[in-house]
């Protein structure tokens, strides 16, 4: 969809607001010691969205009844009152929450979907992204980034791939309470806090992967986790065993491993341990599902390491699909994620609910992910 344009000014109910101020303005209700109201204020008493009040307030603002600049709280204009040197944008900002950064190509993707579907005549996009040292830093970054939101006054919406769960509750609840819609990216919202959604059918699309690996004659398939909370690694754990229960293969609590590294210098040590932990187990198992193509990549030079063949001795399928941006021929079998298509949705919704305001039912929207079959598992035999 496009996004609104200046059009908006000169909606009825634009008009009808813009019209009930000048009013207001003209008898002089607004020249006490209280001011003229805040944008939350006039959100609340006209029961519209924050675009429309701040199309009305452009509409004051151009007729010189106002006096806005960035941070500063909006004011009647006095006569004979000079311009301010800094006027404020006419265009309208969404916030954007990078996962893990915007040089990383799936969110250079998905940032690329979300350009496409602005108008960048009426929008302009405000990047923030964490600081990674560790997990609690990345917390930190993200509330820090949803706070700087609630302070912006440019900002109307905001696209967040969350990280924080309980933890950033507070921070998100304070963007609510700011009226700047949310959008959530690839992770659902947390428990208890409604909010619109896109992502991909990440419980189906995990059980297909696994499904192709029963069907190249695997039955010990283990699974690598992670220790993320996040809604996309519970559906993925809940794809794997919908797989294997619909082939009746008894589920084995030891043939799930949880990765845990928090640094580069960890994932040698760390999955060298996984390994072993997968090959000590009676009946070992000959093919993995990893949570994502990081982790699946991290374990194939494990495997490479210790002279395991992919996949005559392990088979290893991922999430992602993240070698389509790597110069060389794909290798590993894995579920491609449309980032792109997802943020463009995103995008699309987002711009729904910043013109139709607070009221609008909330939105989930699942996207498919297909399965891309590649040579670390096509080779694997039917006979074990």
């Amino acid at each position: 969809m496009q996004a609104p344009t200046d059009n908006l000014s000169a909606s009825p109910l634009v008009s009808a607001i813009t019209t009930t101020l000048t009013e207001r303005i003209s008898s002089g209700r607004y020249q006490d010691r209280k001011g003229f109201p805040s944008e939350r204020e006039l959100i609340e008493e006209f029961g519209v969205s924050r675009t429309i009040i701040r199309k009305a307030l452009d509409v004051l603002e151009e007729q010189e009844l106002l006096i806005r600049a960035p941070r500063c709280r909006t004011v009647v204009r006095q006569p004979g009152t000079s311009q301010p040197t800094h006027r404020a944008t006419k265009r309208q900002s969404l916030g954007l929450w990078a996962w893990p950064s915007p040089s990383d190509p799936t969110a250079a993707s998905v940032t690329q979907g979300v350009c496409q579907a602005l108008n960048h005549s009426a929008y302009r996009l405000v990047i923030g992204h964490l600081e990674w040292d560790n997990w609690d830093s990345v917390c930190r970054s993200e509330a820090r980034f949803l706070e700087q939101i609630t302070e912006d006054r440019d900002i109307v919406g905001v696209l967040l791939c969350y990280l924080g769960g309980d933890v950033n509750l507070p921070a998100l609840q304070k963007v609510r309470a700011a009226n700047i819609p949310i959008v959530f990216m690839d992770r659902r919202p947390p428990a208890g806090f409604e909010a619109d959604y896109v992502g991909v059918e990440n419980e189906y699309a995990a059980e297909q992967a696994v499904r192709h690996l029963i069907a190249q004659g695997h039955s010990r398939i283990a699974h690598i986790t992670n220790a993320d909370h996040a809604s996309t690694v519970a559906e993925r754990m809940a794809g794997y065993r919908r797989a294997l229960e619909k082939a009746n293969i008894p589920f084995d609590p030891r043939l799930v491993v949880k990765a845990t590294e928090s640094s580069t210098e960890e994932v040698r040590p760390v999955y060298s341990a996984l390994l072993e932990q997968l090959r000590s187990v009676p009946e070992p198992p000959t093919a993995v599902f990893a949570v994502n193509d990081v982790t699946a990549h991290r374990f194939l030079a494990i495997l490479q390491a210790n002279g395991l063949r992919v996949p005559e001795d392990m088979a290893v399928a991922g999430f992602d699909g993240i070698e389509r941006w790597k110069s060389n021929e794909p290798f590993l079998t894995t579920i491609e994620q449309p980032f792109e298509l997802l943020g463009r949705r995103a995008a699309d919704l987002l711009l729904q609910r910043v013109e139709s305001g607070p009221t609008a039912t909330y939105q989930h929207i699942l996207l498919q992910a297909p399965l891309s079959i590649y040579g670390s598992t096509l080779r694997a035999s039917r006979e074990r």
